[in-house]
């Protein structure tokens, strides 16, 4: 395995150390996919531009139908609709139902997106901050709704 560090060569020679930014790397990695994969499902703004939720039709295991799947091993409902790969909105829009009010794993994936951002910014804050790094993390920040 490789370690990727990054030296600050424009540093003095006396202050010239090396800091491991794989941790930082691999959690915005995570972050952004786990994100994308709830985008694709829950946001208007991913419908206008991908389609409506086209993991659901491509037959996608994302982070929030794996957890779906999971919640419940008897029911196969959700395995069901990624195997036909649905074109039309229907048998998407149950699925989605399905996975926001009886598995909740949208409530989970909202959590695990907080936890993953708020170690994310940690890491940042760890390597010393890095304004446009902070801003970047803003802007693919995804509130979490109000639980009723």
């Amino acid at each position: 395995m490789c370690k990727v560090t990054v030296p600050y060569s424009t540093i003095a020679a006396d202050e010239l150390h090396e800091s491991d930014y794989v941790p930082l790397v691999n959690l915005i990695g995570i972050y952004f996919q786990i994100r994308d994969d709830l985008m694709n499902l829950q946001s208007t703004e991913y419908t206008k531009n991908k389609g409506f939720a086209e993991d659901l039709t491509e037959g996608k295991f994302s982070f929030p139908v794996v957890h779906g799947i999971h919640a419940d091993t008897t029911n196969r409902q959700v395995l069901n609709v990624l195997q036909k790969r649905p074109a039309t909105p229907t048998l998407k829009v149950h699925t989605i139902n399905y996975l926001r009010d009886q598995t909740k794993s949208f409530d989970y994936t909202h959590s695990v997106l907080d936890s993953l951002e708020a170690q994310t910014r940690q890491e940042i804050k760890r390597l010393g901050g890095n304004a446009a790094l902070e801003k970047i993390m803003d802007l693919l920040h995804v509130e979490t709704p109000e639980l009723m």
